[in-house]
């Protein structure tokens, strides 16, 4: 009924309303104004809409007109209550619409109208037209006007290099001097600023854009390199401390593509902006990636408003950024599993936050709108930073969320790292509601943990005669068995749902600590001996068993380690949770 009600009400206000006057635009006059006049190709970016001089507004209808090849509607939102009319999308353009729900007097004054968000599909210029405006009284009198209110959107692929090849001939330098920049030509290369390990390049700001751009070039590269030493893992790390500018919405850093085009990682590259820092392994770009000499990393500000209502209503007024690699004057799709980027964001909790700060999260918000948890994301109270790392680029945002399952009163030692865990993505519930804490794990169903709590990759090894391509833990056996965590049972066998054993469990867990880099202290057995069941571990589990009680990951039940036990859902959150947190 109330949906009827609605549909009802915007028949009345804008099919019987009173006879329609056209005016010219003379008043109230309308603006359109873009987020970014230079948006880079395949982001997104709002055009809002205001009115000046409004006068008992109670509903209104605005039609926007443009090359629907070059932009793709998005979402908009308009008003402030009232109902917003699902947009309608024209042969060149969309229509939108705007109205109050009861009787009450229109509104007044200097209004913003609608905030439009669009997606840039093709480079070049485009022009984005209000052609046509109806507004209605709280009398449902109708005007329509036809404003002279319209916004070119510079679509670029990163840079059009107008002017490039003019700037670089009267400086004596060639085009790779340049960084690329955010609809503003080329300029060339400014030498950076190296103490130590730190570079500290000249910026250039884009003011249209609200972009800071700066260019590292090899050699500075270099000499901070020399300037360093390595750690105990024989990786160098060089700082790009880049300048704040306030009111800044970009950061655009441009290095040679050589310096992260590594076959083996013997270095890290962390830029430091205010939006975000981002640490990059030398080994970053696999071969063929890009011919060009240089490589553009773009950190750039994401307002939660631009995005669809339903990713709004998740992530709230949390920190959004897009990721973006650009080189040659185009978008570089990048996703290496192999060599991950660490992502720090600065980030203030609320109060109520800060009383469960292990559910701040990280999401990836993909094209679709739909938000996917990434494990790694975590608050660290002294950084007062939100970190995570990523194998590819794209949008990310925090966000904070209590997972609960309703059937964890009977291991309320397991509750919090249930619920923890769940909220990172990490593990699931058996439906939304239940978490079933006391169900046996399967041998594959553990092997699926360990490789997305520990963010496990590699190319995937010889198969198992018992692990069928199209099964959902496939890829995981796979990465676990080319690293050596998995060896299977004989004859080429996993037996993947079977229940997993607790010694096999703790098996599999320390040789994936020592697959992932984490290795923790084993061969002392000695630390067995509290328990009065030591003599049933098998002689192959000892040593792994007693390197997880020895790290304090594994604490047994009471005086009992119970080796042959099955292993529990509650028992293997409560590991991973262990594992997370090392």
């Amino acid at each position: 009924m109330a949906k009827l009600r609605i549909a009802m009400l915007m028949l009345l206000v804008f099919f019987l309303a009173r006879p329609v006057v056209t005016q010219a635009s003379s008043e109230p006059n309308f603006q359109t104004v873009l987020s970014k006049e230079s948006p880079i190709l395949n982001s997104t970016f709002t055009v809002e809409i205001a009115a000046n001089l409004m006068t008992d507004l109670y509903a209104y209808e605005l039609n926007l007109t443009y090359d629907r090849s070059k932009l793709e509607f998005v979402s908009y939102t308009a008003g402030e209550g009232g109902f917003n009319i699902d947009a309608l999308l024209t042969n060149n353009g969309v229509r939108l619409a705007h109205t109050e729900l009861e009787k009450k007097s229109g509104k007044n004054g200097d209004l913003k109208l609608a905030t439009v968000t669009f997606k840039a599909l093709e480079s070049g210029d485009v022009k984005i037209v209000l052609s046509r405006v109806k507004l209605v009284d709280s009398q449902l009198s109708a005007v329509n006007y036809t404003p002279d209110a319209s916004a070119i959107a510079h679509i670029v692929s990163i840079d059009d290099n107008n002017g490039n090849n003019g700037n670089n001939g009267n400086n004596g330098n060639n085009s790779n001097n340049g960084a690329e920049g955010n609809g503003s030509s080329i300029q060339p290369t400014t030498p950076s600023n190296v103490n130590g390990s730190t570079i500290k390049p000249v910026i250039r700001y884009d003011t249209a854009a609200q972009s800071v751009q700066s260019t590292v070039d090899l050699e500075s590269l270099q000499k901070a390199l020399n300037q360093t030493t390595a750690n105990d893992k024989g990786v160098k790390k060089v700082i790009i401390e880049v300048e704040s500018k306030p009111g800044a919405k970009e950061y655009v850093q441009t290095i040679p593509t050589s310096a992260i085009s590594n076959d083996v990682k013997k270095a890290e590259i962390e830029i430091v902006t205010p939006l975000a820092n981002l640490t990059l392994p030398d080994n970053m770009l696999q071969a063929g990636v890009t011919s060009n000499d240089q490589i553009s990393l773009h950190i750039t500000s994401v307002d939660p408003k631009s995005l669809q209502p339903s990713v709004q209503n998740q992530i709230g007024n949390h920190p959004v950024i897009q990721l973006t690699l650009t080189s040659g004057g185009k978008i570089i799709t990048w996703d290496n599993r192999q060599a991950p980027v660490t992502v720090s964001i600065p980030y203030v909790p609320t109060a109520q936050e800060l009383l469960n700060p292990e559910h701040i999260v990280v999401w990836y918000v993909d094209s679709q709108g739909k938000l996917t948890s990434v494990p790694s994301g975590r608050y660290d109270a002294k950084s007062g930073r939100v970190s995570f790392k990523t194998t590819h680029f794209s949008m990310y945002a925090i966000g904070y969320t209590n997972k609960s399952f309703k059937d964890l009163e009977s291991v309320a030692w397991a509750k919090n790292p249930i619920e923890v865990m769940a909220s990172k993505g990490i593990i699931s519930g058996v439906s939304d509601t239940e978490f079933r804490p006391s169900q046996a794990v399967t041998r594959a169903d553990f092997l699926v943990l360990l490789v997305r709590t520990l963010e496990l990759s590699g190319k995937a090894g010889d198969t198992f005669a018992d692990v069928p391509s199209q099964a959902y833990y496939y890829e995981a056996v796979g990465i676990a068995r080319a690293l050596g965590i998995a060896e299977g049972s004989g004859d080429n066998l996993f037996k993947p749902l079977e229940p997993i054993t607790r010694e096999d469990m703790m098996v599999l867990t320390a040789r994936a600590l020592k697959a992932s880099g984490q290795q923790v202290t084993g061969g002392d057995t000695s630390v067995l001996q509290p328990f009065s069941d030591v003599a049933k571990i098998s002689a192959y589990a000892s040593e792994s068993v007693a390197s997880l009680v020895k790290a304090g990951l594994i604490h047994g039940n009471g005086r009992q380690i119970e080796p042959k036990s099955t292993t529990t859902r509650a028992e293997a959150a409560v590991l991973m949770y262990n594992i997370y947190n090392l």
